[in-house]
């Protein structure tokens, strides 16, 4: 049954150094004092409409609502810098202190939100308010944990549009205040969100959005005079968490490491949780992800997600919850997609799981591309080669990208790219039984290029009967050698594909692609040393990819011994 809900607008809360900012107020009409959910949003709190959590899912299980703009931010005073976090660490702590002094207030105090408003969470629990009882993060990283997943690429797409969208606020504050607004950055801003493919294409990128005053330039980014992902003092961190992410989530990978990370310093059954969803880097997450029906229970709305968060807070934030944990399937929920369900795990990667190892091995019979082998190749070693030009790049399509800009992310068809000479194949037989990959997948390989500094990419598909290659999981690494020449020996190159729960069905293959560039989700490596986004030119690179004897190239799967059977969770 529905609660009459109270909602104040524009609520002003005074930040320790004087600085108002505002936020709705929502609220059960009548009854006593209740615990708060604390949501702090850059992009505008009245449209705040997120499938993780909504303020009137908080009253109608009897919470008050907090929505504050964050400092600089629409009706919130102050300036605000895109990618400064410095202050939202004590703004959360003050706002957190002053929900819960609030007479509406039982002085118990969450946190919730998804990628931004997940990153000030971690931030405001590093100063440990004393009434911060629990935070819901979904869809966050932390600079470490982030530099690993890309392997010292730039994720180039998702920082220039998430900046552009950025830049066009600041020229219209400018217009606004009378400020005179160049007509060519302008032009530029446009440019960026609308063709981005053009100014992304520059030697060097430093010059992109490279305009006087703007508080988020690139040239600062690569200076490291800005940094693109908070970090964290997560020994600082307290309190327990639900962490949220997706396995097409840009911050996949991050989301899951933090949980670990949370785990392994209060292994505590029921503290910290995590779900792991089919989705994509968004605040809506339905069922449809990229060409994949994930079917009912892979939507926000199927996994109960806005439950499993109030559950959560129930356990932490009301004295009858307290002791009750919800550890008897498991801290972790994951969707394994070809499945279609909700699985339950005492830790992640399931304890189950075991390593499979599938090695890479040349062409036979006459066929132009390569095998994955569940043995190591019997015939000795071999080598493929390709030619990489940083100026004819192989097109990003799907995968871990955000889509601000014009890319789309998910399970996407490879392959079209799977024709492109730059792009090496090596495929297995079809399967005869189910394989569920769950788990963290990893490939080595041993990668030569005649370059001194180069980039190699890899993507793991699944491979239906009708000919589509569906993307499951894809990584990044930059390679240089320490003296500026082309090494001698190839690149032992240990590639982090990141986690995925993927069931690869009967008569399916599957298949591993080895090239350098995705772009423009990743920036080209311009095979010269150098730092990332400043090099002024660009060279072709040959290529090369060794198997089998010494050189052993192989894809190492998380698997479970046996298919499971899911439940809705």
């Amino acid at each position: 049954m529905g609660r009459t809900t109270l909602v104040e607008h524009d609520v002003p809360v005074e930040m320790r150094d004087g600085t108002v900012l505002r936020a709705d107020v929502w609220r059960p009409a009548e009854g006593p004092p209740a615990p708060a959910v604390l949501f702090r949003t850059p992009y505008g709190k009245s449209p705040l409409g997120l499938a993780t959590l909504t303020p009137a899912q908080c009253v109608d299980r009897g919470y008050a609502a907090v929505v504050q703009d964050t400092r600089g931010r629409f009706a919130s005073e102050g300036e605000w810098a895109p990618l400064d976090w410095s202050q939202e660490g004590p703004d959360g702590y003050d706002t957190v202190e002053w929900t819960a002094g609030q007479p509406w207030c039982d002085g118990n105090v969450a946190m919730a939100g998804t990628s931004y408003q997940a990153i000030v969470q971690w931030l405001a629990a590093m100063e440990k308010p004393p009434h911060l009882r629990a935070i819901a993060p979904a869809m966050s990283t932390s600079a470490p944990f982030d530099a690993e997943q890309l392997g010292g690429a730039l994720r180039l797409d998702h920082l220039t549009s998430w900046l552009g969208l950025t830049a066009l606020e600041w020229v219209q504050r400018r217009a606004a205040a009378g400020d005179p607004v160049d007509g060519a950055v302008v032009a530029e801003v446009v440019q960026l969100l609308t063709t981005p493919e053009v100014p992304l294409r520059r030697w060097p990128l430093s010059t992109i959005l490279d305009f006087e005053g703007f508080p988020g330039r690139l040239r600062d980014i690569f200076a490291g005079k800005v940094a693109t992902v908070a970090d964290y003092r997560l020994g600082e961190v307290g309190v327990p968490t639900f962490s949220v992410g997706g396995w097409y989530d840009v911050f996949s990978h991050g989301t899951i490491e933090l949980h670990r990370a949370m785990r392994a310093q209060d292994p505590v059954a029921g503290r910290h949780e995590l779900v792991i969803g089919p989705w994509v880097h968004s605040g809506q997450l339905p069922q449809v992800q990229g060409e994949v029906n994930t079917g009912p229970y892979g939507s926000a709305q199927g996994a109960r997600l806005a439950d499993l968060h109030l559950d959560f807070f129930d356990r932490h934030l009301r004295a009858s919850g307290e002791a009750a944990g919800d550890a008897a399937g498991g801290d972790v929920r994951y969707f394994l997609f070809g499945d279609d369900a909700w699985h339950r795990a005492e830790s992640w990667p399931p304890p189950e799981a075991v390593d499979r190892p599938w090695y890479l091995a040349g062409p036979e019979g006459g066929e132009e591309d390569g095998r994955l082998l569940p043995e190591p190749p019997q015939e000795g070693f071999g080598q493929d080669a390709f030619t990489y030009d940083p100026e004819n790049p192989v097109p990003s399509h799907g995968g871990r990208v955000l889509q601000l800009g014009r890319l789309a992310a998910g399970p996407l068809n490879q392959a079209h790219l799977e024709a492109r000479p730059d792009v090496l194949l090596y495929t297995s037989e079809p399967l005869t039984e189910p394989l569920d990959v769950v788990g963290r997948q990893r490939l080595r390989l041993r990668f030569g290029s005649d370059a001194p500094a180069t980039a190699v990419v890899a993507k793991l598909t699944d491979v239906h009967p009708d000919g589509r290659s569906l993307l499951v999981a894809e990584a990044s690494l930059r390679l240089e050698t320490a003296d500026g020449t082309p090494a001698d020996e190839p690149y032992d190159a240990e590639l982090l594909l990141g986690d995925t729960a993927w069931r690869f069905a009967p008569g399916h293959r599957l298949r591993v692609h080895v090239t350098s560039s995705n772009f423009p989700h990743l920036d080209r490596h311009p095979n010269v040393p150098g730092a990332v986004g400043e090099a002024e030119h660009c060279r072709p690179a040959r290529q090369t990819l060794w198997y089998g004897g010494p050189y052993e190239s192989v894809l190492r799967l998380r698997v479970l011994p046996a298919p499971s059977t899911g439940g809705t969770a």
